[in-house]
């Protein structure tokens, strides 16, 4: 596993969401918006709403494939007894600041509970 992974994975299991492992203008492509999202400050923004959503009790990584500088992870969890599964494809530089993620969440119930609650938070962030 490489560094930046290992950082990830911490990250996750500490429930946190670190900006320093970001380069300013990372790009979030979000299964919720159709545009990327770009820059550090709103990225850090949504993924901690998304970690408040997704990383409860029931999260886990169940499969990972790594290629040089890229990552995809896929996750389950379980959001208001609705299963979710999805991937996280992460993209990364020399410098081990993450440049691009990409989150995709399946079955279409799930994305839509994920969209009811990702609105809610992104709301009370406000």
């Amino acid at each position: 596993m490489t560094n930046f992974l290992s950082r990830w994975h911490k990250s996750i299991e500490d429930k946190i969401v670190d900006s320093t492992m970001m380069v300013d203008e990372v790009e979030f492509c979000s299964p919720l918006v159709y545009k990327p999202i770009i820059g550090v400050e709103m990225v850090t923004k949504y993924l901690i709403a998304a970690n408040d959503v997704l990383n409860n009790p029931n999260f886990r990584y169940i499969s990972e494939f790594t290629d040089q500088n890229k990552a995809c992870l896929v996750f389950e969890t379980k959001l208001d007894d609705i299963e979710v599964t999805g991937i996280d494809l992460i993209e990364w530089n020399d410098e081990e600041k993450m440049v691009k993620l990409s989150v995709f969440i399946r079955p279409f119930s799930a994305l839509t509970k994920v969209g009811e609650h990702m609105s809610m938070k992104l709301n009370a962030m406000s």
